[in-house]
């Protein structure tokens, strides 16, 4: 019994001294706390915090510092932390915090909190919180421009660093000049993806928050310069600079001196040199939105030459050539460019900057004329004349022949043209294979006999000197001189028009088909509707008829 009492006295004093241990650690341990003293606006996107630490407690110390939400409801996982290490003391701590955006523009108060974290846990101090200053623009100043021009914007910035602040014109980065609390200063930058006229969106951008400043800009073209430099009558000058127009503008003019010049719209602005510029020399002058800029540098015309004038004569109605340098390409109908024969206007037929073609007026008088050519501010002449021939025919050969004989006339004409020729009074129609040949046929229809031959030129009717004989059809025999009704004759001649269509071949008055025909026999198949007896054989051949001398009999 004594041994048991021991035994429980021996376990409740163990216990007794266990608790008693365990409240005396107890009363030992010291826990953290930290207070959030305040929270102070800089600018739009900066602020300072401060905080203070009232105890380190004696546990293990993991991190300490502010934690920061644009949400009251959050915690050091939720919302963004600023550490100061593990390292605290105490006594206030601050922090100056750069960058802050909110990322929904209607939450705009900024909720802080100064924590400590231990190897136990994390406490907090008490939740602070502050409305962030409201960035803002006032006005856009001008409302338009060019690359390089300056704009200013006013507003409320609070007074940001130049290295704060990011502006673009159409997403195009700009060079900002100046800043302060109310202004800032920006250059319009090159490369801008619009042209002339067009509207874009402007942004500021402070610390990373983002300012619209609309879409109401208006940028404008900037023609910096042109090329080429020099150029003949014609010349394409491109423009060169920012934002130049896409299409036809009311708001563009380009003037070369006083000129106005019509503007063209291709992959470039371009315009081309008018034959109307009465200076070798001018400057360029754009009026843009009713602004005018003379551009840097004068244009220099190039003046043309002429080398050659080929054929050196030819007939009125004629083609001739004119061969240089520099010549006007674009060559258009007008006052100038002016091209004179003698004091007759011509007109090109084919312009390239090496050759103008141009047509003899059929009417012109013969005669040798000085070919001038004014284009812009220079009037050149052809080295040499060109002569105006008088049209005229001599010989023809052969001297006779039936339709459709081939006859060469000599004379003077246009090579390739064609013209008129009468046979009589019966037309025929010609081709010139040079200057001075001409070819025609012997027209169908021309009856036999000793005709006048005459060539149309220029509307004029020149007449041989010799006569042309036409030599008519002749039958010399035909085989057999009799058979039935269906037996095919041979009648032997000459004068035939190979062509079947033109020729006829009847027995008496009796139409008979042709089986073949050349130039001197035609076979035919006697016809059945027609009685037996004998008849003559007549051959109606390119309007001429011939008749047989003897007769052929049909029999049964």
């Amino acid at each position: 019994m004594k041994i048991i009492l021991y035994f429980r006295w021996v376990v409740f004093f163990l216990i007794g001294f266990a608790l008693f241990q365990s409240c005396k650690k107890d009363a030992q341990a010291v826990n953290p706390e930290v207070q959030t003293l305040s929270v102070v606006t800089l600018s739009p996107s900066s602020v300072t915090f401060k905080g203070s630490i009232v105890k380190v407690g004696n546990s293990s110390v993991l991190d300490y510092g502010f934690v920061y939400s644009f949400s009251s409801n959050f915690d050091q996982n939720t919302g963004t932390k600023v550490s100061f290490g593990s390292s605290p003391k105490v006594g206030d701590y601050t922090r100056q915090v750069n960058g802050i955006v909110s990322i929904n523009s209607y939450q705009n108060t900024l909720y802080v909190r100064a924590y400590l974290t231990n190897s136990k846990g994390t406490v907090f101090g008490s939740m602070v919180s502050v409305n962030m200053p409201t960035l803002s623009i006032g006005s856009v100043s001008p409302q338009s421009g060019k690359s390089g021009d300056q704009v200013t914007f006013t507003g409320q910035f609070f007074s940001p660093t130049i290295d704060q602040i990011n502006v673009s014109f159409g997403n195009m980065p700009a060079k900002v000049i100046s800043v302060s609390d109310s202004k800032i200063v920006a250059e319009i930058p090159s490369g801008i993806p619009s042209s002339d006229n067009s509207q874009i969106q402007v942004q500021i951008i402070i610390g990373g928050r983002n300012l619209n400043a609309g879409t109401s800009f208006t940028i404008l073209a900037n023609i910096k310069d042109f090329a080429p430099k020099t150029g003949p009558i014609g010349t394409q000058i491109t423009f060169i600079g920012d934002n130049l127009p896409s299409y036809y503008s009311n708001n563009l003019q380009v003037l070369f001196g006083q000129v106005p010049v019509s503007i063209g719209y291709y992959n470039n602005l371009q315009v081309a040199v008018p034959p109307t510029i009465t200076s070798d020399t001018f400057p360029i002058t754009m009026i843009i939105n009713g602004k005018s800029t003379v551009l840097s540098g004068n244009f220099k015309v190039t003046a043309p030459t002429i080398t050659a004038i080929s054929p050196a004569s030819s007939l009125g109605g004629g083609n001739f050539v004119i061969t240089g340098t520099n010549l006007p390409a674009n060559y258009s109908y007008g006052s100038n460019p002016t091209a004179t024969l003698g004091s007759t206007l011509v007109y090109p037929n084919i312009a390239s900057d090496t050759q103008l073609s141009f047509s003899i007026p059929a009417d012109i008088s013969p005669g040798s004329y000085t070919f001038t050519l004014k284009v812009g501010p220079y009037t050149i002449v052809a080295p040499q004349k060109l002569k105006v021939i008088t049209p005229s025919i001599s010989t023809f050969t052969p001297l006779s022949g039936g339709p459709g004989t081939a006859v060469d006339i000599q004379g003077t004409f246009i090579q390739g043209q064609g013209y008129n020729v009468m046979f009589g009074s019966i037309y025929s129609y010609g081709t010139a294979s040079s200057s001075t040949t001409l070819r025609a046929y012997v027209p169908a229809g021309v009856q036999p006999g000793n005709v006048d031959l005459s060539v149309v030129i220029n509307g004029q009717s020149l007449l041989a000197k010799n006569k042309f004989k036409v030599v008519g059809p002749s039958i010399t025999s035909f085989s057999p001189t009799s058979g039935v009704a269906g037996t095919v004759i041979t009648i032997n001649g000459a004068g035939f028009d190979p062509n079947t269509y033109n020729t006829v071949v009847k027995f008496g008055t009796v139409a008979a088909p042709i089986v073949t025909a050349t130039g001197t026999s035609i076979s035919v198949m006697v016809p059945s509707n027609i009685p037996p007896g004998a008849m003559k054989l007549s051959v109606i051949t390119n309007g001429q008829t011939v008749v047989s001398t003897t007769n052929f009999t049909i029999t049964n």
